[in-house]
C-alpha cells in the first residue's frame, strides 16, 4: 500500500490540476471519499473540482463542502482524473472528462485497473485509503475530512454491521472519531433522518416482497407507478434492501425497482455464502461479494425469472 500511495503522491505534487469522480448513483462511500480527498488535495495545493453526475443525495448534503459538487464535467483538461470507489471508468458516467493521467482509487474485487495508477484494496470502504493518503501527504486530519470519511464507511459497512468490517475498519474509524468525526450525528443524519415519502415507499416495496426457496431469498419489487404515488426522491430507495435482508432464514436479499419502462436496476445483498457479484456478472452488472448490482431490460416477469433462474441454484 505504502509504495502505491508513495506513486499518487509523487503524480499529484507533479500536478496542478485535477477531477475528482464518484460513481454514478451515488451511495456514502463515493460521496464521503470523493470530498474528504478534495479537501486532502487542495491543502497540498492542487487545484480539484468534484464530479458527481447525478449529483448529490439529500441524506448527504450536511457534508461540509458537498455543495461545491458538479453534476456536469467541464470541457477543460485536467491534469489528473480521480475515480474513487468504480471498479470500472464506465462507472463515473457519461460525460467525457479530458485527463492526462488517470488514478483509479477503489476496494471492489472486480475493478478493470483501468488507471495509469491502481490504489485497489479490498478494504470495508475507500475511505479507509484515504485515510492513509492523508497519513502520507502529511495532512492533518480535521473534523470536515473526517466526518466524510467516516460516512463513508459507515455507509459501506452498514454502521459496522456487515462481514466487510474489519480490524482495520474500527481503526480508521477510531483515528476519524479522534479527529472530529461524531459517530451519534452522522449515524443520527444517514440512518434516522428518513423522509415520509420514504416509509410510504418502503411500506408499498413490503408489501410486494415475496419470499422463496425455504424463505432463503426474499426479494421486493418497485414499480414506477409506486414511485409516482408517493413521491419518492432519489434517496428515499435507500435501506429498503436491508429490511428483506433482516428476515429470519434469509440469506440473499433482491431488490427490483424500475428506472424507466421494462428497465429496472437491481440490488442485490447476501448474509450468507452466496457470492451475489457472480450473478450480477453474469446480468453485465458487479459490486461485492456480499453487495452487488446490475440493470436488467425487459418486462417484470422476464426478468424476475431470468434474475431467479441465475440466483436459485446458487441457494443450499
Amino acid at each position: 500500500m505504502k509504495n502505491i500511495i508513495g506513486e499518487i503522491k509523487k503524480l499529484v505534487l507533479s500536478s496542478k490540476t485535477a477531477i475528482i469522480a464518484s460513481h454514478i448513483d451515488p451511495d456514502g462511500d463515493t460521496l464521503g471519499s470523493m470530498i474528504g480527498l478534495a479537501i486532502i488535495l487542495k491543502r497540498v495545493g492542487l487545484d480539484c473540482v468534484m464530479y458527481s453526475q447525478d449529483g448529490v443525495p439529500n441524506t448527504y448534503k450536511f457534508l461540509s463542502h458537498s455543495d461545491e459538487v458538479v453534476n456536469k464535467a467541464p470541457k477543460t483538461e485536467f491534469d489528473l482524473l480521480i475515480a474513487v470507489d468504480s471498479s470500472d471508468i464506465s462507472r463515473i458516467g457519461e460525460h467525457k472528462i479530458n485527463a492526462k493521467k488517470i488514478i483509479n482509487i477503489d476496494h471492489h474485487p472486480d475493478n478493470t485497473n483501468f488507471g495509469d495508477i491502481n490504489f485497489v484494496e479490498l478494504l470495508s470502504a475507500v475511505a479507509e485509503q484515504i485515510y492513509h493518503i492523508a497519513i502520507e501527504f502529511g495532512v492533518k486530519i480535521d473534523e470536515e475530512i473526517a466526518e466524510a470519511l467516516y460516512v463513508s464507511i459507515i455507509t459501506d459497512t452498514g454502521n459496522f454491521k456487515y462481514s466487510n468490517t474489519l480490524p482495520s475498519t474500527f481503526y480508521v474509524a477510531g483515528e476519524l472519531v479522534n479527529a472530529g468525526a461524531n459517530p451519534f450525528k452522522l449515524a443520527n443524519q444517514v440512518y434516522e433522518n428518513q423522509s415520509v415519502s420514504s416509509f410510504k415507499l418502503l411500506a408499498k416495496a413490503l408489501e410486494s416482497m415475496e419470499v422463496v426457496k425455504n424463505s432463503k431469498v426474499a426479494y421486493s419489487v418497485i414499480t414506477h407507478q409506486m414511485i409516482v404515488d408517493v413521491q419518492a426522491r432519489g434517496d428515499d430507495f435507500v435501506g429498503i434492501i436491508d429490511h428483506l435482508r433482516s428476515l429470519k432464514n434469509v440469506e440473499v436479499a433482491v431488490l427490483f425497482r424500475e428506472e424507466e419502462r421494462e428497465k429496472y436496476k437491481i440490488n442485490f445483498r447476501s448474509k450468507g455464502s452466496v457470492n451475489v457479484s457472480k450473478i450480477a456478472k453474469e446480468l453485465g452488472g458487479g459490486g461485492h461479494v456480499k453487495a452487488s448490482g446490475c440493470i436488467v431490460s425487459g418486462r417484470l416477469e422476464e426478468v424476475k425469472n431470468k434474475v431467479l433462474n441465475l440466483l436459485l441454484p446458487e441457494i443450499k
